[in-house]
């Protein structure tokens, strides 16, 4: 894991290349699969999602990904509301699904990953070899796991559907 310092003056110090870096840098090094956290020099405290959260707001489109109506919710309820620590932890809730979902994704699959390119899904399939059988019989097994993706495929494409009709 990467070390990454955070000073009082807002400047990141990558402990491991002993430089500085800025979030651009920070995001190509997350990018290229790095491992981060990121530390406040002063006394310790980590500041990772902190940090994450501003390199993606202020990446491409990182805005966007909270409606209007909900940021004014949050706000709106004040930090020290019941109903804004109870939306608070529903979008929690929903974000962790979200990320547990994807990694499941990526390691069945593995092409999610930048340096992975993404199967050739409009080719057909050759025909089975004679002695295939027992990779039929796997991949029958498998078809649940299909079925899955194809559940959760419909289910972000409702959810972008309300998203996109409420902005």
């Amino acid at each position: 894991m990467r070390v990454i310092k955070k000073y009082s003056n807002r400047r990141l110090y990558d402990t491991s290349s002993s430089r500085y870096v800025n979030l651009d840098e920070l995001a190509a090094l997350v990018r290229a699969g790095e491992e981060v956290q990121v530390l406040d020099a002063n006394n310790g405290d980590d500041l990772t999602r902190n940090v994450l959260l501003q390199v993606v707001l202020e990446g491409n489109g990182g805005a966007e990904l909270f409606p209007v109506g909900l940021l004014h919710r949050i706000i709106r309820y004040g930090a020290e509301g019941v109903m804004q620590r109870a939306m608070l932890k529903q979008v929690s809730l929903g974000l962790e699904l979200l990320d547990a979902q994807v990694t499941r994704f990526e390691r069945q699959f593995g092409w999610l990953r930048p340096d992975v390119p993404p199967p050739d899904v409009g080719s057909p399939s050759p025909p089975p070899e004679p002695d295939a059988e027992p990779r039929a019989r796997s991949k029958a097994a498998a078809a649940p796991e299909v079925d899955e993706l194809d559940a959760l495929r419909d289910r972000l494409a409702s959810l972008e559907g309300r998203l996109r009709g409420k902005s």
